[in-house]
């Protein structure tokens, strides 16, 4: 399941970081779940907007990472169930910095201001009638309200107190009037001048920026319900429209915290605009989900089939129990059934597992279900049949049911895990919510791993956050090792740079095409800086494993203070991966020589038919140790007079997108 943000130091779940601090998080600069193919294709299914009809209602508890079409007019927030803290329902409505791309809009800055950030705006609405068994005319005295709940922060950047989260609607459409001047405008059809009158909005409701623990006093509710009696009779009309957006601000800091991270995360949830409400409407006859479904595996959330199948005991590899939040969002008390069930990549059901019925109190009162066979079901002895193949997958489906036909909102009944075995291993899901950083001399991390059975190491894939201005370039080099006390170093890289995939996955998948690492039982993988630049690493806060974390800042291996998931996988024996890269971008054509170099000087040619715009381009040349030599806007001409015979790794890359242009080359006089 993809999802939307990136590059920021965390101030959620008490994440305070000492001003010493060695090991940080960061915010996000941009969104694995979005792309610009996506929103085309997305788009392109919508052929007119829908005029929608009372009720109203969404609690986003679907897939995303975009709105649904039938509902609102634009693509902009991130609909996803991991950017929450204890939600209505499975599902939020996440605004941020972030544009419907994944990106920081490009008319943020560093300022004292605010910007209008993410915004998410209804399709157009009947709110001049309703047509239920009797139609008839809306008016203020039918008691037309919109409700709706929201929270600051959730598990991402807190905004700030000068940030904003706004309701609007739409007092006046768009239009034309005819206008008197003679500056040529529009024709109408009797050839007068036509001007274009923007939409007006007005602003109905905003809530300022503060942190979760600030809000919820941490305890519940972690979101607050707002209820708005609409009143105004200019809003009874059929193409009435609402519009939720945030204002976002980078003030000027200059420490990591503000190094071109994603700010101001507002999370919505559980929209409803109906007629025949009151300001005690405050219960749903709803039982719904209220987190994500979860890997059946105990330390990982994907592993190698190989390495699950071929185990003596593949039991042990697996939870006892899982974790199950199910609530009632009504005022009385519910009967109702519970179960999961495992399917292949068929469809075809393997395992049930059925907690039979039980009665849910209202979450008001008695908080998430605790009965234990539909809070903390078991696992399914032996749930996956372990068949020699290369690689399987499959969905682990969670349901619940209130009495024989099911309540009033079925959509968020149901949730599934993908239960993914192929050729690595994660302790991620994929979809980040921070980016981890080292401060300190040629800092490293390790991340720790353990084989089932013996194994060759083939390569890994990093997923590396997108910065402003691609700050985010150290060099480093990967290794592995065996044990880090006494410290056991099997395999090390040449230098290396963080590479990018503008596709929805957006690991980089780096193999070990010089070497292959045989391993067994456990080993670490990682990283060495070998410059004191920052490097910006996703990190995923919805899955525990920081156990198996460690860094060195100061020649001392520690473990990790925080408790996600580093996005780094190892790949073992199987097929190839081939290394991600954004098909539709075209490489540079660059030409170096002579090389190797017997004089002081190297050419470097571009070809006049390359794609990227010249100015923009950078060039770095390191060491074979990784230290940095060169580092200025490329030139046609580079005087090698003062390196020494040897080889050198030359970098050029292009500060306004993600490419980047790797080469060696020998200096021998």
């Amino acid at each position: 399941m993809p999802v939307k943000r990136l590059l920021f130091i965390i101030s959620t779940l008490a994440l305070i970081v000492p001003v010493s601090a060695q090991e940080l998080l960061l915010p996000l600069q941009s969104n694995p779940a979005k792309s610009q193919d996506a929103i085309k294709i997305k788009n392109a299914a919508i052929k007119q907007e829908p005029v929608l009809e009372l009720p109203f209602f969404e609690d986003f508890s679907y897939t995303g990472p975009y709105p649904d079409q039938n509902l609102w007019a634009d693509s902009n927030v991130y609909i996803n169930s991991c950017y929450h803290i204890h939600p209505v329902s499975i599902g939020v409505a996440t605004f941020d910095a972030l544009d419907k791309y994944g990106k920081i809009y490009e008319h943020a800055e560093e300022n004292i201001y605010q910007f209008v950030a993410d915004h998410i705006t209804s399709n157009k609405i009947r709110l001049d009638s309703v047509f239920d068994s009797t139609p008839k005319a809306l008016n203020p005295a039918d008691s037309v309200y919109i409700s709706f709940y929201y929270q600051p922060q959730g598990s991402g950047v807190a905004p700030i107190d000068r940030d904003s989260l706004v309701l609007e609607f739409l007092h006046t459409p768009g239009y034309y009037y005819i206008d008197d001047d003679n500056d040529p405008k529009i024709e109408d059809s009797n050839g007068n001048d036509t001007v274009w009158v923007e939409d007006k909005w007005v602003s109905i409701w905003s809530a300022e920026g503060e942190t979760l623990s600030e809000f919820s006093k941490d305890t519940f509710p972690y979101f607050k319900k707002v209820i708005i009696p609409i009143t105004d009779t200019t809003y009874f009309r059929d193409d009435f429209k609402f519009r939720f957006k945030n204002y976002s601000s980078f003030p000027y800091e200059k420490t990591p915290t503000n190094y071109a991270g994603n700010r101001s995360i507002w999370n919505i949830d559980y929209i409803v605009l109906d007629h025949g409400r009151s300001m005690a409407d405050t219960f749903y006859y709803d039982l719904t989900f209220a987190k994500p479904a979860e890997s059946l595996l105990k330390n990982y959330t994907s592993m190698p089939w190989s390495h699950y199948s071929a185990n003596e005991n593949p039991g042990s590899l697996l939870k006892s129990n899982l974790d199950v939040a199910i609530k009632n969002l009504n005022n009385i008390q519910h009967n109702y059934t519970y179960r999961y069930f495992i399917a292949n990549e068929d469809g075809e059901v393997l395992k049930t597992y059925s907690g039979g019925s039980w009665n849910i109190a209202p979450f008001h009162e008695g908080g998430y279900q605790d009965y234990e066979y539909h809070s903390n079901p078991i696992v399914l002895a032996d749930p996956f049949p372990t068949t020699m193949t290369e690689k399987r997958h499959f969905k682990i489906v969670h349901a619940i049911k209130e009495g024989t036909t099911g309540d009033d909102n079925r959509r968020n009944d149901t949730i599934y895990y993908e239960q993914v075995f192929d050729n690595y291993f994660a302790y991620d899901n994929g979809i980040p919510n921070a980016g981890y950083i080292l401060e300190g001399f040629e800092p490293q991390s390790a991340s720790r791993f353990f084989l089932q059975h013996k194994d060759t190491l083939k390569g890994v894939k990093i997923f590396f956050n997108h910065t402003l201005d691609i700050q985010n370039n150290s060099p480093f080099l990967i290794r592995v090792w065996k044990s880090l006390d006494p410290e056991e170093i099997v395999y090390e890289s040449e230098v290396m740079f963080p590479e990018y995939s503008d596709e929805l996955n957006q690991y980089y998948t780096y193999m070990f095409d010089d070497a292959d690492v045989e391993l067994d039982g456990t080993f670490y993988i990682g990283w060495k800086q070998t410059t004191n630049k920052l490097l910006n690493v996703g990190y995923d806060l919805n899955n525990s494993a920081g156990g198996n974390l460690f860094y060195n800042t100061d020649g001392q291996w520690r473990p990790s203070i925080y408790n996600g998931a580093l996005m780094i996988r190892p790949l073992v024996a199987g097929k190839t991966v081939e290394t991600q890269i954004a098909e539709h971008q075209e490489p540079l054509k660059i030409s170096l020589y002579p090389n190797p170099v017997k004089g002081n000087y190297l050419n470097i040619k571009i070809d006049e038919d390359s794609p990227q715009n010249t100015d923009n381009l950078f060039i770095q040349i390191f060491d074979m140790q990784g230290r940095q030599i060169i580092n200025d806007r490329l030139q046609q001409t580079v005087s090698v007079q003062d390196f020494p015979n040897g080889i050198y790794i030359i970098r050029i890359f292009d500060k306004n997108s993600s490419y980047s242009f790797s080469e060696r080359i020998i200096i021998s006089r």
